[in-house]
């Protein structure tokens, strides 16, 4: 997942009595990385009253041959699943990642290929490929903070890198977390020739007593720099459709999570409904670092809201308007 070192988030939401309707073109849940994920997704699927499109996974972070090993497995796993798949492709791992000079000269292209290359292998070609998420904490080892530039020169080089793999159709989702946290994320953007989706992830978590309240919290992620209202328009400016890849309510070792919080719940089911996005997906996962596992009782409030938002039944939001190409 993700976040131990994050800064100031927010959280929770409007009304739990909103009228619109909440499915994304298409829904997708976070349940666990590979073979564990596809295993666990029946159950969700049970608790949700109806299938699921799309499913996220990320590949491993930890060095260069864990990345490596990881590949053929992952992707392999949710071959013939019949749900589409975003991957979370790290720029470099936490461990000997040798930072973008290297990435920008060449030196791991071959990690990048083979995941382009298995993509296509396992009948994933038109894949959504989620590169560097994330960037604007200092959480991740391809922060763009020190060097923005950098980050941007080595996004370019990996998609370059990728779309070179016979027979891909990929999206390139560039993925920001909501807020500015530690840079700001415009400075990072690489470009429109290689961003086809403007992503963002959204956890409900608070760090200051003053978002304490889940409506001042729901207002704050609308209305902060670099905040939901920021981020449709700077996609509209550039021609892009947006997605929210991650999002979810619980609660983190440290205090800061929100917990079971229907507010939240709703709010961001209002703001799918209004921006219509490609895709949202849900993070229903255990993490030690944020426990957002929705779809077994342990937060019962923010499931109802869920389930009737979302589940069968739930009126269709309109799909998204495809946005002009810009490459």
């Amino acid at each position: 997942m993700k976040r131990s070192l994050a800064r100031a988030l927010l959280a929770a939401c409007l009304p739990v009595a909103s009228v619109a309707g909440a499915h994304a073109t298409e829904l997708g849940v976070y349940r666990g990385p590979g073979c564990e994920g596809k295993a666990r997704m029946a159950s969700f699927e049970t608790f949700l009253g109806r299938k699921v499109d799309r499913t996220v996974d990320a590949l491993a972070q930890t060095d260069w041959a864990g990345l490596d090993s990881s590949i053929d497995w992952l992707v392999g796993c949710w071959k013939d699943s019949g749900l589409k798949l975003t991957l979370s492709v790290p720029m470099m791992p936490r461990q000997n990642g040798g930072g973008f000079a290297d990435g920008i000269a060449g030196k791991h292209d071959a990690s990048f290929r083979h995941a382009a290359t298995a993509l296509v292998a396992d009948g994933f070609p038109d894949a959504v490929v989620r590169l560097g998420w994330e960037f604007n904490g200092d959480w991740m080892p391809w922060a763009s903070g020190p060097d923005p530039q950098g980050f941007v020169a080595d996004f370019r080089h990996i998609v370059a890198v990728m779309r070179a793999v016979p027979g891909q159709h990929f999206r390139f989702e560039w993925t920001p977390n909501v807020g500015r946290h530690n840079a700001d994320p415009e400075a990072a953007y690489p470009g429109d020739d290689v961003v086809d989706v403007v992503g963002m992830d959204v956890y409900d978590e608070y760090w200051t007593p003053d978002l304490a309240d889940p409506q001042v919290r729901w207002q704050t992620f609308l209305d902060e720099p670099y905040g939901l209202h920021w981020h449709k328009a700077f996609a509209l400016r550039h021609g892009k459709p947006i997605a929210y890849s991650e999002w979810g309510t619980g609660t983190r070792p440290d205090g800061h999570g929100a917990g079971d919080d229907p507010t939240f719940i709703s709010g961001m089911a209002d703001w799918f409904a209004a921006s219509r996005p490609l895709y949202q997906s849900y993070w229903d996962n255990p993490s030690p670092e944020y426990n957002t596992l929705i779809s077994t009782g342990q937060f019962p409030l923010s499931a109802k809201v869920f389930v009737a938002r979302f589940g069968e039944g739930a009126p269709q939001a309109k799909a998204p308007a495809e946005q002009p190409a810009t490459r």
